[in-house]
């Protein structure tokens, strides 16, 4: 396959062409003439011109990511034309003496355009990787998020752009050691992520520090390290907007709990209100608002709940994993205690080791089919099947309506459209998130995960 940064392939024929004609001249020179018959000179002669012929056959058909065949094509016609314009001097100064000018002239032609092609490839590839370098580096300059590399042995900083430093002027940093960027609460991690890519238990690393700006305020930065050759680079974010829009939402699910923590303690203080008085028509009247009432602050509640967790298992990055097996088996059991009514029924035919955020789905979706299941005899079966490793969960309640379906697709909700709860799109995400798929299979919801 070709270098990215390879040039077209434009008439890499052209220097195989030039061989064949000087070839094709060296042998009419010897039909025409009678030195033949001194092999030297035969060999003088068609040597190189066999020469210049195999180079533009290697070129043309072997190299896969050569230069320009043109460019090259003239580098070797200018060889060739410099070595003539030599050679007609000489045999106007006579040097040749009795030897055939045309022997001479293609003898030294194709010396001449041999030297000049060989000249003219790495010529024109040198061209092509300054070029293809200035684009490198025009990119890596103009890149928004903070890139450097760091020496290996002086651990200093050898290239920075500006994103890196705050968008000053990259030169000031260049020769710097790291431990001057950043504050000293950093040192410790980075220099421990360092001793890990050295040690190559690890060939990347990525976390969030503590970085100082230009103007020597702080500021959380999500740092990527990538050990290359003599060094490392590092790739760099300023993640101050998302820390404070996780700060923003936790804080916002922090208060939604504590108002339906209210909602429905002031709900149940009325409910044992109405149950003391003796107006039985006023509790009548009253008791469905109140179910109603309990019943969406319990639920906003669950959501709220969900949605944390959720977004803690988004927001992790150095998840581990955990047989799939052993947190089927775990998360039957726990919808078992907390719905007796329910048999739950486990099959395991197959084991792997999954990212153990797929807990969490697996948990959605056994729950949800135990609350959902017919109440006169609930029934919920998990399967643990192979070739490809799945994960079943059937109930024999009435079936997963369209809408859920919906989500497990992926598909955005619309205002006709929507699902029931947050439950479903936290199996998509969850799944999604840790490289598995997940589907509808006969009434069946299935997880197809991705193994470690």
């Amino acid at each position: 396959m070709p270098r990215i940064d390879a040039p077209p392939r434009q008439r890499q024929w052209a220097v195989a062409a030039l061989g064949a004609v000087l070839a094709a001249a060296s042998v009419a020179h010897f039909l025409l003439h009678d030195d033949y018959e001194h092999p030297v000179r035969v060999a003088a002669m068609i040597i190189p011109t066999l020469g210049v012929f195999g180079y533009g056959l290697w070129f043309w058909l072997l190299a896969s990511s050569v230069p320009r065949g043109d460019a090259v094509a003239v580098w070797a016609v200018g060889g060739a034309g410099l070595v003539l314009a030599l050679d007609l001097w000489a045999v106007l100064a006579g040097a040749y003496g009795a030897i055939t000018v045309q022997h001479v002239v293609i003898q030294h032609a194709s010396f001449g355009a041999l030297g000049g092609a060989v000249a003219g490839t790495y010529a024109e590839r040198d061209r092509w990787r300054g070029r293809s370098r200035a684009r490198l580096m025009a990119a890596l300059d103009s890149a928004m998020d903070g890139i450097a590399m760091i020496d290996d042995a002086e651990q200093t900083v050898q290239y920075a752009n500006a994103s890196f430093t705050g968008g000053t002027d990259a030169e000031r940093v260049r020769g710097q050691s790291w431990q001057s960027l950043y504050p000293s609460e950093s040192h410790g991690p980075i220099a421990d992520a360092l001793v890990a890519l050295d040690d190559g238990d690890q060939q990347q690393w990525q976390g969030i520090v503590t970085a100082c700006g230009a103007d020597g305020t702080t500021y959380p930065q999500e740092l990527t390290m990538t050990a290359v050759a003599d060094g490392y680079v590092w790739v760099c974010r300023d993640v101050t907007d998302r820390r404070d829009h996780s700060q923003r939402l936790r804080v916002l699910r922090h208060d939604t709990r504590n108002a339906l923590n209210v909602v429905l303690g002031r709900a149940n203080r009325i409910e044992s209100r109405l149950g003391d008085e003796d107006d039985t028509a006023g509790q009548a009247t009253h008791e469905p608002d109140l179910a109603a009432i309990q019943d969406a602050a319990t639920g906003l509640l669950e959501t709220s709940e969900k949605s944390r967790a959720l977004a803690d298992a988004l927001a992790r990055g150095d998840a581990g994993t955990e047989s799939v097996a052993d947190i089927v088996r775990t998360e039957a059991t726990a919808v078992r205690d907390a719905h007796a009514e329910t048999a739950v029924v486990v099959t395991v035919e197959a084991d792997a080791a999954v990212d153990e955020r797929l807990r969490l789905g697996i948990r959605e979706l056994l729950s949800n089919a135990a609350e959902h299941a017919p109440t006169d005899a609930p029934r919920v079966e998990v399967s643990v099947t192979g070739n490809p490793l799945a994960v079943r969960v059937h109930d024999n309640g009435p079936g997963i309506p369209e809408a859920e379906q919906r989500v497990l697709s992926g598909q955005a909700e619309t205002p006709l459209k929507h699902s029931s709860g947050v439950g479903l799109w936290v199996v998509y995400w969850i799944v999604r998130q840790t490289g598995g798929t997940v589907s509808v299979d006969d009434g069946d919801i299935v997880i197809t995960p991705a193994t470690q």
